[in-house]
């Protein structure tokens, strides 16, 4: 059982601020960890964006912009099983940055926990992060790149107990769920 959780915080649109990417081995989260982003609109922050995670422009002055960081990033994600919950909005923002900074994209295939949790528990009403988290007792600071990555692994690990699987492979199959290339 081998994959790593993703997550972006943004500051406007398609520019991210945090990064957070959670990795699992052998069915154990091995690291969590979360990069500030000086994003390319800096130091322009969507106030609303700002109130949901907390991150300000002022915090972003020394960080790393995108493509600095990618060359810490993408040994981290390429070649990897990469999750993410509502993987179709990460996903967007990772295409976007690579895009923008005119870096090649790196080969990875991803699926959706959001997906996950609403076929293995099926009785939720909701299926964001905080609900299913809440629903399993997982406590975690939201809106927070690093620990919205490792609430998402910790997420896709209880779902793939429930089925019995032993690989990632194996648990999407029993769900019915496919994984995308990136």
């Amino acid at each position: 059982m081998n994959f790593t959780a993703i997550d972006f915080e943004t500051a406007h649109a398609n520019f991210p601020c945090e990064i957070g990417l959670s990795r699992v081995e052998n069915g154990q989260i091995v690291s969590s960890n979360s990069w500030l982003i000086k994003p390319a609109c800096f130091p322009y922050m969507n106030p609303w964006n700002e109130r949901v995670h907390g991150i300000s422009s002022s915090k972003l002055v020394s960080a790393n912009s995108f493509d600095d960081l990618w060359t810490e990033l993408k040994p981290l994600i390429e070649d990897q099983i990469i999750v993410a919950h509502n993987a179709s909005f990460d996903t967007r923002i990772l295409r976007a940055s690579l895009t923008y900074y005119e870096l090649a994209f790196p080969r990875l295939d991803y699926f959706c926990s959001v997906n996950l949790s609403k076929k293995v528990w099926t009785h939720l009403d909701h299926h964001t992060l905080d609900s299913v988290c809440n629903y399993h007792g997982i406590r975690f600071n939201h809106h927070r790149a690093g620990d919205d990555a490792e609430a998402c692994a910790r997420i896709c690990l209880l779902a793939f107990g429930e089925v019995g699987a032993l690989t990632v492979d194996e648990g999407l199959s029993k769900l019915g769920i496919k994984l995308k290339p990136f």
